[in-house]
């Protein structure tokens, strides 16, 4: 009866211990409680497409059916002591909310800019962020925060990855190699859809930067202090030899 008395109490303690190490977040939904969502166009890092050969086919317009499919396909998995949970990373709502606007920007999107996305909950905080771009390797979908835990790409921690993309049918992770190997390590969080069907046709021009562009860079230099002392020096001397309007004009100045 001890025995049994024993090892009743420590299933109990194993189970108070996992419900407090598992992420309290794997466990919403990723319908209800979402409240805010944001699709943008951003800048590449410089660094980034050159360390990975990234040719952005920017600005293209997909169909969205394809964005769609895109969405739906993307799974995950996250491991916790006494199984592993798997499941959708977009819901069915959150496909239709996020797919006309991801097919919109890319649309806008310059060579040198990514689709990013970031969903919060109901307690403003991050739920999901990542992006997404094209290349003709196919369609790139990087996850940086995934049900509020966050993970940065190619984060490689000695305690192990929170989560994982998880690959289907089309899909492969994307590699890096260690510097002077040919050693490759995948990047469980950037996964890239290679079937993807690519038409020249859908491939939109690029449009010139804007003075509004993240990207874009003035040419105009600002005045500096020694230009503007100069400037006011010159005025407020002009102002004192200068005659005022008023004591110049005529006195019937200004009737008619």
């Amino acid at each position: 009866m001890k025995i049994k008395a024993f090892f009743g109490v420590l299933c109990v303690q194993i189970l108070l211990f996992s419900s407090l190490i598992v992420p309290p977040a794997f466990s919403q939904k990723a319908g209800p409680g979402i409240k805010k969502y944001r699709v943008e166009t951003l800048p590449f890092k410089n660094l980034t497409q050159q360390k990975y050969q990234l040719k952005l086919i920017h600005p293209y317009s997909f169909r969205l059916k394809t964005i769609q499919k895109s969405l739906v396909a993307l799974k995950f998995k996250k491991k916790d002591i006494f199984n592993v949970k798997k499941g959708r990373i977009f819901n069915n709502d959150l496909v239709k909310r996020l797919a006309p606007l991801i097919q919109k920007q890319f649309t806008k999107a310059s060579s040198n800019q990514r689709v990013a996305f970031k969903i919060f909950n109901a307690s403003r905080s991050t739920y999901l962020e990542g992006d997404t771009f094209l290349t003709a390797e196919g369609l790139h979908w990087r996850f940086t925060t995934l049900r509020g835990i966050r993970w940065g790409i190619e984060d490689f921690s000695i305690s192990g990855e929170p989560w994982v993309l998880v690959l289907q049918k089309g899909q492969t992770y994307k590699q890096r190699y260690w510097k002077g190997t040919q050693v490759a390590q995948d990047i469980v969080n950037w996964v890239i859809l290679q079937n993807i069907p690519l038409s020249n046709s859908r491939r939109l021009p690029e449009l010139p930067p804007t003075a509004s562009s993240p990207n874009h860079k003035t040419s105009a230099k600002k005045p500096t202090a020694a230009v503007i002392k100069s400037v006011y020096i010159f005025l407020n001397n002009y102002a004192k030899t200068t005659p005022s309007m008023t004591r110049s004009m005529p006195a019937n100045a200004g009737k008619y």
